[in-house]
């Protein structure tokens, strides 16, 4: 990739997890602060939820660091096609307890009740971060509730939290969600101004996308972060290959037809400027 020609350090547009080079808009700051309520409260679970693309795996990664700099024994697993005894077995696993892939639910449920009553008696408090939840089997709203029923019988100050596309809470969940968080897609201002620092960021001295052009971006990707990223960097590379100095509007419409097909209604419908809150019982 020639970085020279157009006057880059290091390519502005990445799909990376490097905090550095993420830009955090003001919707994923306040996710996180909610987020980070749920487990500085000790609440007992929360729902975040948002289109495909909108930063929801950045954010537990985010939230994943902070919970163990405040001394949680924190659990991140990608829930995509797993069964109850499959999710049951990796928290297990993540939690030290001693079991090995051929032992049965009811030793893996075993070790994971006498795991929480030792974490009892030194005060530990476990954070439990589900990804893609809405991609597992039915059996893991089971698994959850099981791992629920351990914690309260052990003392276990537990906290989960679920991130998935869907706002609508798992049925056998309903009674333990505390608090939603949904993170919508972005304004055109708010893709205006991360364009603007991601070209920054990489040295740029000039906002080498028109107006026009922005503007395209945004109606092209709905204000999804991963879809604009994705654009922008096609875009970027069609106007070098015409040897051009900026990025036009005609540029980016001729791109767009490269991104994937995503549905976007559930942020369109629902943009505001921050996340919100989906179920008001965190003060239960």
């Amino acid at each position: 990739m020639d970085l020279s020609y157009w006057g880059f350090q290091r390519w502005p547009f990445e799909r990376t997890f490097a905090q550095d080079r993420f830009y955090t808009s003001p919707i994923h700051e306040e996710a996180l602060a909610r987020l980070l309520f749920l487990v500085e409260e000790h609440r007992r679970m929360g729902l975040l939820t948002g289109p495909a693309g909108t930063g929801k795996t950045y954010l537990l990664r985010l939230l994943y660091e902070r919970a163990e700099r405040l001394g949680r024994l924190t659990v991140r697993c990608d829930a995509t096609g797993m069964s109850g005894i499959e999710l049951a077995m990796q928290i297990a696993i993540a939690c030290h307890v001693p079991v090995a892939v051929d032992d049965s639910p009811l030793r893996v449920w075993h070790g994971i009740s006498e795991r929480f009553a030792a974490l009892t008696l030194v005060q530990q408090s476990v954070l439990v971060i589900v990804d893609h939840f809405d991609h597992a089997e039915h059996s893991c709203q089971q698994a959850l509730c099981r791992l629920r029923q351990a914690a309260e019988a052990a003392g276990t100050k537990l906290t989960m939290v679920l991130a998935s596309r869907e706002r609508v809470v798992p049925s056998l969940l309903q009674d333990h969600v505390e608090l939603g968080i949904d993170v919508v897609p972005w304004t055109a201002d708010e893709t205006t101004q991360f364009i603007q620092f991601c070209l920054a960021r990489a040295n740029s001295k000039e906002m080498l996308f028109t107006d026009e052009a922005v503007t395209a971006v945004f109606e092209a990707t709905s204000g999804v972060p991963n879809s604009i990223v994705m654009l922008c960097s096609l875009a970027l590379l069609a106007a070098k290959g015409q040897d051009a100095t900026v990025v036009t509007s005609e540029c980016v419409v001729a791109c767009a037809g490269e991104l994937p097909r995503r549905s976007v209604d559930h942020g369109v419908a629902n943009r505001t400027a921050g996340a919100r809150s989906m179920v008001g019982s965190a003060a239960r």
